[in-house]
């Protein structure tokens, strides 16, 4: 039942559009926002408020979003588009909750 519940098609298509939305607010606004002003900067400045944003979560995964963010802006930076890490933090996420659940 609990497999069910976080692998139902409603629940990863909720995951699906929360992760549209978080990735096009950071990586395809701030992110290239800032790239404007602050050049290769904004990779860093950008994972700030990024990390921020996961405080409350797990430990490890509050700790890693600063390097995550950064990463993640660089995809998208080298990429032109916050797509390629939206896919990225996607496939992440769908797999901490397959094995949260224990379904790996």
């Amino acid at each position: 039942m609990r497999i069910m519940q976080t692998t139902c098609p409603a629940c990863r298509g909720r995951l699906f559009l929360d992760l549209i939305g978080w990735e096009f607010f950071f990586r395809g606004w701030i992110l290239f926002s800032y790239a404007r002003r602050f050049g290769h900067d904004a990779l860093w400045i950008h994972a700030v408020p990024f990390a921020l944003a996961h405080v409350g979560k797990p430990e490890v995964e509050t700790l890693s979003t600063i390097f995550g963010g950064f990463a993640f802006g660089w995809v998208a930076w080298r990429t032109r588009s916050f797509v390629w890490p939206f896919l990225i933090h996607w496939f992440i996420a769908t797999f901490v909750i397959l094995v949260a659940a224990g379904a790996l």
